[in-house]
C-alpha cells in the first residue's frame, strides 16, 4: 500500500546512511527552502544522489541503472524528443518489441506509464538512475543527436582554410573543438604544431588519443585560444599559462590553458575542469567493501594526519571528499583549504589558495587553528612549511587530511623525511595512508574472455580463473575500455610501524612489518579487479609498470 512506504529518510537510516538529526535537520531545512527530503540530505553532503537512487530503487522494487556505462540507442532516442525527456526527467535507452527501457529518477511510475504511452505508444519498463546524471545525460545525447560535431568542424575548418584574407576567426572552431572533447568527456585538449598540420589530441581516460589532423592554415586557432585565456598574442617565445570559464550543455566548465614554444610553433594544453561535480561514495569510486570500512576507521579518529598519494590526476581529491562524506558534519567543524575548490559542501568551511593575496596552504593551516576546528583539509602538501604546519596541527588534537605526492603509501615516510619532517613527529602523527592509481574499466558490452596461458596464470599468482581483455565497439568509442575505477593499497599505523618510524626504520624493515600485519598491496587490489573482470592485464601493467615480484615500496 503506498501509505505504508516509508519516507526517503527512514529508507536511508534503515541502511545506515544517516541519523535521526539528519532527517531533524532536513525537515527544518526543508521548511525554509521548499526543497524536498532527500535533496536537502544531498545538497548538504550527507548522502549521494547514488545512495537515494539505489535506496529508492530498492523500496520500488525497480532495477538502478549506471548511466555511465548504459549504451543508449540512437533510433529510440529520435522517437522520444529533448523536450519530453527533460519535462519528464526520462530518457529512453533501448527497444525490444513493443517495451522500451527508460531511465528515469522520478517514482511515480504510474503517470510516467501514462506520459510514455500516449506519447510514443510504447510500453516502458523503468530503471532508476541519479538525477543530475539522467539530466546531463538527456542534454548531452540529444544535444550530439541534433549536431554532428565531427561536420560542424570540418565545416569550419573549410571555412577558415578558404578564407585567405584572414577576416574570419576561429572562435567558432574553438567552441567546436570543446565541445568535441566534452563528447569524449576529455580530460585534457593537446593542440600539437607539426612540420605540416597540427594534430589534435585527447586525453580520454588517462590515455592520449590522436582525434584529427588540421591544417597548417589553422594556427590562428592558437591565437583564438590565447585572447580567451587573457594571455599576450604577441608573445610568441615564451610559455604562458592562462584560463577561461565556459558554458557547454548546461554544465560550465573552467579551462585551465598552457603553451610553450616548439620548433614548429606554440604548443597548447587545455585542461577540462568541471565546475560542478557530484561527489561518490567510497564504494562508488571503487573502494572494496571491507576496505571502506578499514579505512572509514582512519578518518573517525579524533587527531593525527591521513594522507592520500598518488600522481597527478590519480582522484585523490575524490577520495578525500568521500571520506568526508562518511563522516558526521553536523557534529564536526570541517575547515578547508584547496586549489581550486572541487566539491562545494555547504556544512564544510572551504577556503581557496590566493597567492596574489599571501593566502597559501601553511598560512591557512595557521588561522585554521583559531577557528575551533575538528577536521583540516589541506589540498597538499608540497613543501617544508605545509608539511610542518600539517603535523603539528595534527598532534596538538585536530584530524588532518590532505595530499602528497609520492608512488606508495610508505613511500610517504622518506618523502616527509625528505621534507624535513623529524621520525618522532611523524610516528606521532600518523594515522593512516591511502596510496591509489585509476584504471580503465573494460567495455561491458564488446569485453571478450582470455585463455588462460602461462603469462596469465602467472600474473594472477597461479589462480586459473578466465579473466577479459579489451576489444572495441561503438558504445567505447573502439577503445575497449568505458570509464575508471579505483586500485589502491591502504596503510593504517598501529603500535609497531608507528614505533618503526619513530626510529628511523628504513623502508625494507617497515614493508616487511606492514605485510606481517595484513597489508594488503595494491597490486592485490589490481589483479582482484582483473579476476573479476572490471579491468585487463594490459591496463594493469600500463598503469603500474610492473609485476608482483617486482613492487618496490
Amino acid at each position: 500500500m503506498q501509505g505504508q512506504r516509508k519516507q526517503i529518510g527512514e529508507l536511508l537510516k534503515d541502511k545506515g546512511l544517516i541519523k535521526d538529526m539528519h532527517i531533524a535537520y532536513a525537515l527544518k531545512k526543508q521548511k525554509v527552502s521548499g526543497e524536498r527530503v532527500g535533496e536537502v540530505l544531498e545538497n548538504m553532503g550527507f548522502v549521494t544522489q547514488y545512495d537515494i537512487a539505489t535506496t529508492m530503487a530498492e523500496q520500488e522494487k525497480k532495477q538502478y541503472l549506471d548511466l555511465d556505462s548504459a549504451r543508449i540507442n540512437q533510433d529510440v532516442l529520435q522517437i522520444f524528443n529533448k523536450k519530453l525527456c527533460l519535462t519528464n526527467n526520462i530518457l529512453p535507452i533501448s527497444k525490444e518489441g513493443n517495451v522500451v527501457k527508460i531511465a528515469t529518477s522520478r517514482f511515480d511510475f504510474e503517470s510516467l506509464q501514462q506520459i510514455v504511452t500516449r506519447h510514443v505508444g510504447l510500453t516502458p519498463d523503468f530503471y532508476i538512475v541519479e538525477n543530475d546524471k539522467l539530466i546531463n545525460a538527456i542534454n548531452y545525447y540529444y544535444y550530439f543527436l541534433e549536431n554532428p560535431i565531427e561536420t560542424l568542424i570540418e565545416k569550419e575548418i573549410k571555412l577558415l582554410v578558404n578564407d585567405k584574407e584572414m577576416v574570419r576567426g576561429a572562435d567558432a572552431l574553438l567552441d567546436h573543438v570543446l565541445q568535441y572533447a566534452i563528447k569524449y568527456r576529455a580530460s585534457d585538449i593537446h593542440i600539437r604544431p607539426m612540420p605540416n598540420n597540427i594534430d589534435l589530441l585527447f586525453r580520454i581516460d588517462g590515455v592520449m588519443h590522436m582525434m584529427m589532423s588540421l591544417p597548417n592554415e589553422l594556427k590562428r586557432l592558437v591565437s583564438s585560444i590565447k585572447m580567451k585565456a587573457n594571455m599576450d598574442i604577441s608573445e610568441q617565445r615564451l610559455p604562458q599559462d592562462g584560463s577561461f570559464k565556459v558554458d557547454i550543455l548546461s554544465n560550465k566548465y573552467y579551462m585551465r590553458a598552457s603553451t610553450v614554444v616548439c620548433p614548429y610553433g606554440e604548443n597548447v594544453v587545455i585542461r577540462v575542469l568541471p565546475m560542478e561535480t557530484a561527489f561518490m561514495s567510497m564504494s562508488q569510486i571503487g573502494f572494496y567493501k571491507e576496505d571502506v570500512k578499514f579505512t572509514q576507521a582512519m578518518f573517525e579518529q579524533p587527531s593525527g594526519i591521513v594522507l592520500i598519494t598518488g600522481p597527478t590526476g590519480s582522484g585523490k581529491t575524490t577520495t578525500l571528499y568521500a571520506a568526508l562524506q562518511a563522516l558526521n558534519l553536523l557534529e564536526k567543524n570541517i575547515v578547508t583549504v584547496e586549489n581550486p575548490i572541487e566539491y562545494q559542501i555547504p556544512l564544510i568551511r572551504q577556503t581557496e589558495v590566493n597567492k596574489k593575496a599571501g593566502y597559501d596552504f601553511s598560512t591557512a593551516v595557521r588561522y585554521f587553528l583559531r577557528h575551533d576546528p575538528d577536521v583540516i583539509l589541506v589540498g597538499e602538501i608540497r613543501d617544508e612549511e605545509t608539511a610542518e604546519t600539517a603535523l603539528s596541527a595534527s598532534v596538538t588534537g585536530h584530524l588532518v587530511l590532505s595530499t602528497l605526492h609520492t608512488n606508495s603509501a610508505l613511500g610517504s615516510i622518506p618523502r616527509l623525511k625528505a621534507l624535513g619532517m623529524p621520525d618522532f613527529t611523524m610516528a606521532d602523527a600518523m594515522v593512516g595512508i591511502i596510496s591509489q592509481r585509476l584504471i580503465r574499466k573494460l567495455c561491458e558490452h564488446c569485453k571478450k574472455p582470455v585463455e588462460s596461458t602461462d603469462e596469465v596464470r602467472t600474473f594472477l599468482s597461479g589462480t586459473d580463473t578466465t579473466i577479459y581483455e579489451a576489444c572495441g565497439c561503438e558504445a567505447c568509442s573502439d577503445t575497449g575500455y568505458s570509464g575508471r575505477t579505483l586500485i589502491y593499497e591502504a596503510l593504517s599505523f598501529d603500535k609497531e610501524l608507528s614505533y618503526a618510524v619513530s626510529r628511523g626504520a628504513d623502508l625494507e624493515e617497515m614493508t616487511a612489518i606492514a605485510y606481517k600485519n595484513g597489508f594488503k598491496d595494491i597490486y592485490q587490489v589490481a589483479v582482484e579487479k582483473v579476476v573479476e573482470g572490471v579491468s585487463s592485464i594490459d591496463e594493469i601493467r600500463r598503469v603500474l609498470g610492473y609485476t608482483k615480484d617486482q613492487v618496490t615500496h
